[in-house]
Parts: C-alpha cells; structure tokens; sequence
C-alpha cells in the first residue's frame, strides 16, 4: 500500500512538471515551433486578439468575460455565450477597426446554465483529439457553449479539419460542431 501511495506521488509530480512547461519559455518556444505561422504572423495575430479584448474589456469587462477572440492569419474569430445583442456588435466593429485584420467570422449563441455540462465535453474533445494519432491537436482550439462545440486554428490539412471535426462529433454529449479550422494554402 505504501509503495503504491509513492508510485501515485511520484506519478502526480511528474504530471505536474510535464504540464508546467506549457506555461515556461519552453512551452512557448515549443508552441511556435509547432504553429504553421511564421513567429512575425503568430505575433501579428497575439496582437490582434489582444487589441481585441482590451476594447471589449475597456466598453464592459463582464460581458467580455463571455466572448473569446481568437486569431489566425489575420482572420479573426469571436466566440462566446452571451444575450446582449449590443455588445456582440460592438466586438465585431472593434474587431474590424483593427489594423491587420482581413475578416471577422462571429459563433455567438444564447448564455444558458450548462457550464458544467460543457467543460466535461470539453474536456472529452480535448482528450479524444489528443488521442487521435493521426491529428496533431496542439494548435486546435474548441469551445463548448450549451453542448455545441467550436474548433479554431490551424491544421496541416483539409484532411486534418475533417478528421477533427469527425472525432468532436463522435464525443458523447456533443450536440453540434462548427469549425473553424484553417489549414496553410
């Protein structure tokens, strides 16, 4: 019993050392090299989604909470759970005022209590994507909102967005999926 409290220890340590480096330098470094985007794009675009937030954070910073911003190759995506019909404009025109940005594609759906319910999803999406061993999950971003599930980033192929797609679909609880996934020209 003891040498298997030890294991368990010994194997929780790691876990959290291994996950640590996500948030290190070399989590970033490794990040970057994975992304299909040049280091100047993924830059360009961190700007973006950032520029993005502050002016939805600065107009009111608990309905920005509820749209997230992403950005790939300038193409800006914003997704969230959220009634106000106002606000969600507003983040598109800010969206749009931004320098460098070439499209605004928006998923917004009605703010419902199933936020429970959507991080076991997403936590099921996550791991079957990792688990597919033929997709490379790591620039594949998802968001579930009421049993709906959202894919954003990029893929090395068309091929890689459909079978990404297929293994969100066949996640138990999944109502919907829309993809948003970009795969380089």
């Amino acid at each position: 019993m003891k040498r298997l409290t030890q294991t368990t220890l010994c194997l929780l340590v790691i876990c959290f050392a291994i996950a640590s480096i996500a948030w290190t330098p070399w989590g970033a470094i490794y990040e970057s090299a994975r992304d299909e985007r040049s280091v100047a794009q993924q830059a360009d675009d961190k700007r973006i989604s950032l520029d993005i937030k502050g002016q939805m954070a600065n107009r009111d910073g608990k309905k920005a909470l509820k749209i997230h911003s992403y950005c790939f190759m300038g193409q800006v995506f914003l997704i969230g759970a959220i009634n106000d019909v106002k606000f969600r404009n507003f983040s598109v025109k800010a969206a749009k005022g931004i320098k460098g940005v070439k499209r605004v594609k928006t998923h917004f759906v009605k703010e419902s209590d199933t936020t429970a319910a959507d991080i076991k999803i997403a936590t099921k999406v996550r791991a079957n994507l990792i688990a597919e061993g033929d997709l490379s999950a790591t620039q594949i971003e998802t968001e579930v909102m009421n049993g709906e599930v959202v894919m954003v980033g990029m893929v090395r192929s068309k091929k890689d967005a459909k079978l990404a797609v297929k293994t969100a679909k066949s996640t138990s609880g999944v109502r919907k999926v829309t993809s948003f996934l970009i795969s380089p020209k």
